[in-house]
């Protein structure tokens, strides 16, 4: 996926930009270091597939980071069900968040950005959230990064997505809800996941299909990734995620 550089831009600002992998945090981001390391290792472990399988992750690589994340459940290409959560989204939430839909951390706009995010997650594709959490009685701003990347089964069907949610000071007075505080970045492969399952709900769930969200270096990508060759479209699958 090439970078679209703007010509004002010197010669050292171009190189950086060329030299930006993906995952990297843009210039003047904060930094977040265990979601990079989470990114890193699920790089690591998926390979030159589209995703690695739930069953290979390790959490030892990752003890430093498991506070931060955790693992939920795609229970619809748009819903995610978390079942395994780290002890800070617990401090955030002022309560035990398994067993709840992932979008309980954030606000009524945002829910709808998740949507279309887990919609192409589901597909195959992986997902940054760059967040705020605004000031409130009890509670100082919070700025925060959400990532999510798919995870498969043992049939190879994405069901499940491994996520790291790390905040910038503390947590003060529960619960916390959080809002997008720049445009959600999806980084994607060239073809979708080919036993990624969209439930016959998928286009309600997420609202118009067509509708684009932002990708890194001004591309954009469907909110459904069309197989290869295929115009981008919703195909309904009989059976829907195992």
């Amino acid at each position: 996926m090439s970078d679209v550089v703007p010509e004002s831009q010197s010669p050292s600002q171009r190189l950086a930009e060329v030299l930006r992998l993906p995952f990297t945090a843009r210039s003047g981001e904060q930094d977040y270091p265990a979601v990079r390391a989470v990114q890193s290792h699920w790089n690591e472990l998926r390979g030159d597939r589209i995703c690695p399988a739930r069953a290979e992750l390790d959490p030892k690589p990752l003890a430093h980071c498991l506070d931060v994340m955790f693992v939920a459940e795609l229970v619809a290409p748009s819903v995610a069900r978390l079942r395994l959560c780290g002890q800070q989204l617990g401090e955030l939430l002022g309560m035990e968040p398994r067993g709840m839909p992932l979008s309980v951390f954030f606000n009524g706009d945002a829910r709808t950005e998740l949507a279309q995010a887990l919609a192409q997650v589901a597909q195959g594709a992986r997902a940054v959230m760059p967040l705020r959490s605004d000031a409130g009685l009890g509670q100082a701003a919070i700025d925060g990064m959400l990532a999510l990347m798919p995870l498969s089964d043992p049939d190879g069907r994405i069901t499940r997505v491994l996520g790291v949610l790390e905040t910038r000071g503390p947590a003060g007075r529960a619960p916390r809800r959080f809002r997008l505080s720049a445009p959600l970045r999806m980084e994607s492969d060239p073809h979708p996941h080919p036993f990624a399952k969209p439930a016959p709900a998928a286009r309600a769930a997420t609202g118009n299909a067509e509708r684009r969200v932002e990708a890194p270096a001004g591309h954009l990508l469907p909110a459904a990734l069309p197989q290869r060759g295929q115009k981008p479209m919703l195909r309904v699958i009989k059976g829907g995620l195992a």
